[in-house]
């Protein structure tokens, strides 16, 4: 199953290595929903943990990705399910510099000045 993904970059994570040579990358994207949003990780794979690194947060992207979920039989604790969604193809869609978001994040929640003496 695909699923499309547009939203903010908010953070991206370490590379993992793991023993049997699989690596992967975790990048947290913010999506809007009306007034409020969530923020979904989205999983870099194999060749791809490097291009992970090359997001910054703050950056517009698009990203399409292959919904995966799998079970896992905790024993006593029961059975629970597990749902990722891998990354194989990514645009970036308003280059910003982390300077500009910050910036246009400070003007849009600026401090209430009351300079009024009473």
């Amino acid at each position: 199953m695909e699923l499309i993904i547009e939203g903010v970059v908010r953070r991206v994570l370490q590379p993992q290595e793991f023993a049997s040579g699989f690596r992967k990358c975790e990048v947290h994207i913010e999506v809007k929903d009306g007034e409020y949003s969530d923020v979904m990780p989205v999983e870099f794979l194999k060749d791809m943990a490097d291009e992970a690194g090359t997001l910054t947060i703050g950056q517009q992207v698009r990203m399409r990705c292959n919904v995966r979920g799998r079970e896992w039989d905790g024993g006593q604790k029961g059975w629970r399910a597990f749902m990722s969604l891998a990354v194989w193809k990514y645009e970036i869609m308003e280059p910003k510099s982390i300077r500009e978001t910050v910036i246009e994040e400070s003007k849009k929640n600026a401090p209430q000045v009351d300079d009024m003496p009473w």
